[in-house]
């Protein structure tokens, strides 16, 4: 068996099909205008959005109606079928349609990254559908309806045209590179495409373009330290390549969730101030643990960046730690504490207090926009920030009940207060977790409960710490209770929201939880699990009991797992915001708006995981 490939060049596909024991003569697409078609016995044409020359299209069709294979991707015209281009498919899904291919069946789903599809205009008679894009499909791997009900409103992706035409409407031809998930799924797809042009299954596939450690063992302590120890190197590799002149400009907020079908992943450029102040801790951690000058340099570097330029001095206005180097003028009180916590942490672990006094600055700002219950609003903006305004803001009597944006504000409160004795701080502080504490656990939810849980338990620890009541202390145990009821086996914890109620659960138009319903094995590196190590390191140290230590090596170890290993440096030694703990992969719902299953952020995620990993050699 003969087979025309007409490509740019090679590709996962072509890897595949070579696997199928025919003979594969490759060309690009313009090389092939004006041979003669006659010597081959089956066509793929790689066409990624091009119209064919119609001299070579004429010579296909008359190949075709003699009844050879013709399989197309990303083919604007052929049969009666031709279509627009569609823009960015991320946020919608593949879904399977009928039972044609083995290993799917109707329903199941395929995320393709940020791809580009052919959308017909029309369909024709002979047109029988086997994958549609669907937008805002809530469910995690499979969704539940007929075929008549997926096809309504649905647009093709994957069609066949009579018995020798498949059209694929969707570049797939690089899919292990661009990381399409489920990766059984796709193998199952890409077998089902091979066998059809060539008659053969396929015998070989590429290795995924990433890998975990999810299946190691780490019950032996030596073998969990070695491959800490080595996460932790990776990670910091990875956060050192999106510094902005050594950490004097900052760092970039890290990697976005869109990926090309060739595998090139978008970096998010912006430089946040949260961010570069948790990388800082990142780095300092690193610099003091290992002796590495350079990292303890970069981290000076850093910090230095979010008390230089990135905080307001003088003015009304003294003291506002500006959100990003775009969001100028605005103020998220989370952001600031996870901006200035490890600089508070350099004050208590390594007696450094140089920045205490700038620390305090910007929690004097904030204080005095805080409401009567010790809570904050969601953000403050400069240009609507008057006296008179101020004066408001400090009078209101509630303020946002949310662990999400609140209760590191608190744990920064407390810490400072520790170091420094500001009764003030200590007060707002503990009126602002009271006031959570009182809700819960009807807290007003960002992502989910299990988000809410996982922001708890340092500001809890913290609480304690400071007080020695034993409410507070009560208080952290209910918490982490309720946390462990949604742990995975596999050691991350699942999202979770009762009643579904958390603000961007679900079926968000804009930023959008990973969940879809209760009990899908989906972790949330960005929003969520990230926080726990340092939060159950600090437990651990607050409480001296054992538990809080097996919790945090029992995450940590998830961590180590769960970190990418890969050829790209892009990739390499970073997490992403969603894993699927039953299938041992980056997969979630595509939803966000900005921050969906493939992304990984400098601070939040990295940073803080890294922080966590070390954080007991640090609290030593």
């Amino acid at each position: 068996m003969k087979l025309l490939l007409l490509a740019d060049g090679a590709c996962d596909l072509s890897l595949v099909l070579d696997s199928c024991g025919v003979e594969i003569t490759r060309k690009t697409i313009d090389e092939a205008l004006g041979i003669s078609l006659d010597g081959y016995d089956a066509f793929a044409v790689l066409a990624n959005g091009r119209v064919l020359d119609p001299r070579l299209r004429v010579s296909l069709e008359a190949e075709v109606a003699v009844g050879k294979r013709l399989f197309t991707q990303g083919l604007n015209s052929w049969g009666g079928v031709y279509s627009e281009e569609l823009p960015d498919t991320t946020r919608s899904r593949l879904v399977v349609i009928g039972n044609e291919i083995t290993g799917l069946e109707t329903g199941d789903l395929l995320d393709d990254g940020s791809n580009r599809t052919m959308r017909p205009w029309y369909t024709v008679p002979e047109q029988k559908i086997l994958l549609v894009y669907r937008e805002r499909v809530v469910a995690h791997t499979k969704v539940q309806a007929t075929c008549e009900e997926l096809l309504s409103g649905g647009d093709p992706a994957l069609w066949l045209l009579g018995e020798n035409v498949m059209m694929c409407g969707f570049a797939l031809h690089n899919f292990v590179r661009a990381r399409f998930a489920p990766q059984k799924a796709w193998k199952s797809l890409v077998s089902f495409i091979a066998e059809w042009l060539t008659g053969n299954k396929p015998a070989l596939f590429p290795e995924p373009a990433v890998s975990h450690l999810f299946s190691e063992d780490f019950s032996d302590c030596a073998v969990f330290e070695r491959q800490r120890k080595k996460a932790i190197k990776q990670g910091i590799e990875w956060l050192s390549r999106y510094l902005v002149d050594a950490g004097n400009g900052g760092i970039k907020e890290g990697l976005r969730h869109n990926t090309s079908p060739d595998g090139i992943q978008l970096t998010a450029d912006t430089v946040r101030t949260d961010c570069c102040g948790e990388a800082s801790g990142a780095f300092r951690f690193y610099g003091k643990i290992y002796g590495d000058d350079e990292c303890s340099q970069i981290a000076e570097n850093l910090s230095s960046f979010v008390f230089g330029p990135m905080t307001v001095k003088g003015g009304l206005l003294d003291g506002m730690v500006r959100w990003t180097d775009t969001g100028w003028e605005v103020c998220y009180q989370d952001d600031v504490a996870r901006a200035i916590l490890p600089e508070l942490y350099n004050c208590l672990y390594f007696g450094d207090t140089r920045r205490f006094p700038d620390i305090c600055r910007a929690l004097d700002f904030l204080v005095k926009t805080t409401a009567k219950d010790g809570c904050r609003v969601m953000r403050t903006e400069a240009c609507s920030l008057t006296e008179q305004a101020i004066l408001e803001l400090s009078r209101a009597g509630n303020g946002l009940p949310s662990a999400h944006y609140n209760a590191y504000y608190h744990a920064a409160l407390l810490l400072a207060y520790k170091i420094g004795g500001n009764e003030k701080y200590l007060e707002v502080g503990k009126r602002g977790l009271e006031t959570i504490m009182s809700l819960y656990p009807e807290t007003k939810r960002e992502q989910s409960e299990t988000q809410e849980l996982c922001r708890l338990v340092l500001p809890l620890a913290v609480l304690y710490d400071v007080t020695k009541a034993e409410a507070h202390r009560a208080m952290l145990y209910r918490v982490t209770d309720d946390l462990v009821k949604h742990r995975h086996p596999c050691g991350g914890y699942r999202e979770w929201d009762t009643g579904y109620k958390a603000n961007f659960s679900r079926e968000s138009d804009g930023e959008c939880s990973l969940l879809t319903h209760n009990g899908d094995p989906v972790a949330d590196l960005l929003y969520s699990v990230n926080w726990l190590p340092v939060g159950f390191a600090v437990a651990h140290s607050v409480t001296g009991d054992k538990r809080f230590y097996d919790l945090w090596r029992d995450i940590s170890a998830f961590f180590v797992k769960t970190q990418v290993h890969s050829d790209d440096p892009k990739t390499a030694g970073s997490w992403c915001r969603a894993f699927d703990m039953d299938m041992g992969e980056v997969y979630a719902c595509p939803h966000d708006v900005g921050w969906a299953a493939k992304c990984s952020e400098s601070g939040w995620t990295n940073a803080e995981i890294l922080m966590g990993l070390m954080m007991p050699d640090i609290i030593k």
